[in-house]
C-alpha cells in the first residue's frame, strides 16, 4: 500500500542510500524517485528500490506527488540545492554541514521560511547510543548543570572522493566531520559566544586543510567547551568528558561506554545493551516527516545547523587571524 509521505532523493552517494533505507522503514513515508549526476549511481540505486530515477533534479523537483525532499548532495552544492527545493515547494531534510558559510545558511533558511516549508537538518549524533543517553543523565540532573566538557574525535583520512579534499567543497574536517561534535557541544551547553581555534597541517599532505584543529568555544552563561579534531592520528579515538555542578561524565564511543560520578558519591556506568537506541537515521528522518504530515516543529532545525557553521567559521577565522572571534 503506497505511503502517505511521498520523498525525493538528491545523491544516490553512501550517505544518501542509507537514508533513503531508514525512511523506507518509517511507516508513513517513502523514496519515490532518486537522483544523480552520475548516471550508474542513479540507475543502480533507482531499480534497487523500484522507483524512478533520473539525473536531472530539477524533475524530481517539479514532481507533484513529491512533497519533501532528502538533500544529501556534496557539501559545497548544499546551499544551493536547498534553495531550488524551497522554490519548488519542497519540504527539505539536509544533511550535514547545512552550509559551508553562514551567509549561505540564512538565505537557505529565509527560502524555506518563505516558503512555507520545513528544512530540518541532519545532525545524527545526537541519537547514536552514548550521546543519546548521556543527554538522558544530564535532562535527568545526574550531574547537574553542565559547565564544561571535551570531546577528542581522532583518525585517519580515508575519504576518496575529489570534492572532500579541498576546503572550497567540503569545508574542511570542521564542516565534514565535526559538524557533529559541534551540535552535541552546543546542544548540551547552549548558545556559543566566543570561539579561539588553532589548527595545523602536518601530515595529511592529500588535502588542502588542517589535519588537527583545537576548538574552544565560550558559551553563554559562562560554559566552556573543547574540541580536539585531527584526521592526521595513527591511533584513532572518540571520547570526552561533561562536568557538572553535581558530578562528573565521561564517554568512548568506540568502544560504547558512559560512566559518571557525582560529588555526592553516587555513581554509574552503562555499556552494551544498556546503551540500546531505536535506529538513529529513522528518528532523525522521522522529525521531517511529522513536521510535514502532522505540524509538529522538527527537533533540529535550520537555525540549529546555522549555529554550527557560524561556530565552524568562527574557528576558521580565529586560526587565520590568531585572535578570538565573537558568534553573531
Amino acid at each position: 500500500m503506497p505511503k502517505e509521505l511521498k520523498v525525493g532523493l538528491l545523491s544516490c552517494g553512501g550517505m544518501a542510500r542509507a537514508l533513503a533505507t531508514a525512511l523506507n522503514r518509517l511507516e508513513r513515508a517513502e523514496i519515490t524517485r532518486v537522483c544523480d549526476v552520475v548516471e550508474a549511481a542513479a540507475r543502480g540505486f533507482g531499480e534497487q528500490l523500484g522507483v524512478p530515477w533520473t539525473t536531472d533534479a530539477d524533475l524530481v523537483l517539479a514532481d507533484p506527488d513529491i512533497r519533501a525532499v532528502i538533500i544529501a548532495t556534496p557539501n559545497f552544492t548544499h546551499a544551493e540545492m536547498v534553495l531550488r527545493a524551497a522554490a519548488a515547494g519542497k519540504h527539505i531534510f539536509c544533511e550535514k554541514p547545512l552550509a559551508l558559510r553562514v551567509v549561505d545558511a540564512d538565505r537557505m533558511i529565509a527560502a524555506a521560511r518563505g516558503n512555507g516549508v520545513h528544512l530540518v537538518v541532519g545532525q545524527v549524533l545526537r541519537y547514536l547510543p552514548v550521546f543519546e543517553h548521556m543527554k538522558r543523565l544530564i535532562d535527568a540532573d545526574t550531574i547537574g548543570r553542565p559547565f564544561a566538557m571535551r570531546i577528542s574525535r581522532l583518525g585517519g583520512w580515508g575519504e576518496k572522493q575529489e570534492w572532500r579534499q579541498h576546503r572550497e567543497t567540503c569545508g574542511g574536517p570542521l564542516f565534514e566531520i565535526n559538524a557533529h561534535e559541534i551540535d552535541y557541544m552546543r546542544y548540551i551547553l547552549g548558545e556559543p559566544e566566543v570561539v579561539y581555534a588553532t589548527g595545523s597541517q602536518r601530515v595529511v599532505s592529500t588535502v588542502d586543510f588542517e589535519d588537527t584543529s583545537f576548538v574552544s568555544v565560550r558559551f553563554r552563561g559562562g560554559a566552556h567547551g573543547v574540541l580536539h579534531s585531527s584526521i592526521g592520528a595513527a591511533l584513532g579515538g572518540y571520547s570526552g568528558i561533561i562536568q557538572g555542578e553535581l558530578g562528573t561524565m565521561v564517554f568512548t564511543n568506540w568502544p560504547n561506554s558512559i560512566e559518571w560520578k557525582r560529588f555526592d558519591g553516587a555513581s554509574g556506568r552503562l555499556a552494551g545493551e544498556d546503551l540500546a537506541v531505536p535506529d538513529p537515521h529513522q528518528r532523525e528522518l522521522s522529525h521531517l516527516v511529522e513536521a510535514v504530515l502532522d505540524g509538529t516543529p522538527p527537533a533540529i532545525t535550520g537555525e540549529d545547523g546555522r549555529a554550527v557553521v557560524a561556530i565552524a567559521e568562527a574557528a576558521l577565522a580565529s586560526m587565520q587571524s590568531g585572535a578570538p572571534v565573537a558568534i553573531h
